[in-house]
């Protein structure tokens, strides 16, 4: 038999290797067969009551997926599985964010969304890899200060919370590239936010805002900005400051004119304006828009 040349055989091997990383086992009878080649899991809408103990056989599991169970709790045994990354509970029965996920500090993505949590505890700072946060559809009022210790989070998402206010010390949450806080309560954005130099994504839909929050300006890294669904009646004549933005959504608002200098804005493609009835446009701003996708 002819020999495959080694690298040929080593890529082989690779490919093979990331196929069974990207594999989705559905059945956990049928993950425990194959147990050490196990590393994404997903178990969701399967009326789990509890995650079974057994679940930490797979000890190269990567992904757990349970979102859409009856879940409640996590079992102490989880926080022996070392290699898990990312852990999606959304859909449960959670009423607060049990103390077993928060002594997982290998994670680096958790989504509790779609659940009854209503507060943040303190040993969530323990997750001191966390680069993604979802807490989307909860009761949260407020986020505490000690959450701006979680300083390798990238992305964090609280649509549809009750949250009035975002403390001024996010400023220390320094790598944070997404922000997602629509369906709020939120009048105002602390100053601090300014310091947000890597932020590229901020979502504000259907908050309580009436004036263009300044510190926006200052973001000069975002690519997009959402604030449909708010009271806003005018943008700053400094947007031009946010040469990279490509999106901008403003649906929904009570525009009555755009400032000039919004035609500074050389790398927007996208800017929806509908439903501001009393919006009256410049010549100059008319033109520049009139190419834009809606």
């Amino acid at each position: 038999m002819k020999k495959i040349p080694l690298l040929i055989s080593l890529v082989a091997i690779g490919l093979f290797t990331h196929a069974q990383k990207e594999k989705i086992y559905t059945s956990l009878d049928e993950a425990l067969k194959h147990s050490s080649e196990v590393y994404i899991l997903s178990l969701n809408n399967q009326k789990l009551k509890a995650i079974p103990e057994t679940i930490t056989r797979l000890t190269n599991l990567t992904t757990l997926n349970v979102a859409g169970n009856k879940l409640t709790s996590v079992p102490e045994s989880i926080t022996r599985m070392e290699n898990l990354k990312e852990l999606n509970l959304s859909f449960n029965k959670f009423n607060f964010i049990p103390e077993t996920v928060t002594s997982m500090p290998n994670l680096t993505a958790l989504d509790l969304s779609n659940n009854h949590i209503s507060f943040l505890p303190e040993s969530i700072t323990k997750l001191i890899n966390l680069k993604k946060l979802y807490l989307n559809n909860n009761l949260l009022t407020s986020l505490p200060e000690y959450f701006s210790k979680m300083t390798s989070l990238n992305e964090i998402y609280f649509y549809g919370n009750l949250l009035r206010f975002i403390p001024e010390s996010i400023s220390n949450l320094s790598k944070l590239n997404e922000i997602g806080v629509g369906g709020n309560l939120l009048t105002s954005l602390p100053e601090s936010m300014d310091k947000l130099v890597n932020l590229k994504y901020l979502a504000l839909p259907y908050n309580q805002f009436t004036t263009f929050p300044s510190c926006i300006t200052h973001l000069t890294s975002l690519t997009v900005l959402d604030l449909n669904g708010n009271k806003l009646d005018s943008l700053p004549e400094n947007i031009n400051n946010l040469k990279a933005l490509t999106e901008l959504y403003l649906e929904s608002n009570k525009l009555t004119s755009l400032p000039e200098s919004i035609i500074e804005l050389s790398q927007l493609t996208i800017i929806n304006l509908k439903k501001n009835s009393s919006l009256k446009l410049s010549p100059a701003v008319k033109k520049f828009i009139e190419n834009k996708k809606i």
